[in-house]
């Protein structure tokens, strides 16, 4: 009987194996893409039907490179903004980076982050 489990066992171990060898995901990256590597066709595509949080998780992940480029919060260049200028809000920044994705379905989604933070620079270096 044990040899039989232990048979049952080493199969059932083997397929594991098997099934983890034919992923492609980085470790830790949970099924999520790595947003630096996609192109905004693709960003497109996953946006609708993408996993709760997608908006936000992009959101966030542009905010990095904004800190990155001014070495501040998304939150203080926001507060730095003219009273007269865009009304910048979760919701608009994350459509700015989703019309420009539509609009240019080739380039990779960094480069629309890039045109957020081109559009946001007046406030950024105020």
């Amino acid at each position: 009987m044990k040899s039989i489990i232990g048979s049952v066992l080493a199969v059932l171990m083997a397929n594991v194996a098997i099934a983890a060898d034919s992923l492609t995901l980085r470790p830790g990256m949970g099924g999520v893409p790595d947003l630096g590597a996609i192109r905004c066709e693709t960003f497109t595509r996953i946006l609708p039907e993408g996993p709760t949080g997608f908006r936000q998780a992009v959101l966030t992940w542009a905010e990095g490179y904004i800190y990155g480029k001014s070495g501040r919060t998304i939150d203080e260049v926001l507060a730095a903004a003219p009273a007269d200028g865009p009304n910048w809000t979760f919701d608009t920044l994350t459509d700015q980076i989703v019309s420009y994705c539509a609009s240019n379905p080739e380039s990779p989604l960094p480069v629309a982050v890039q045109d957020l933070w081109a559009r946001l620079t007046p406030v950024a270096t105020d």
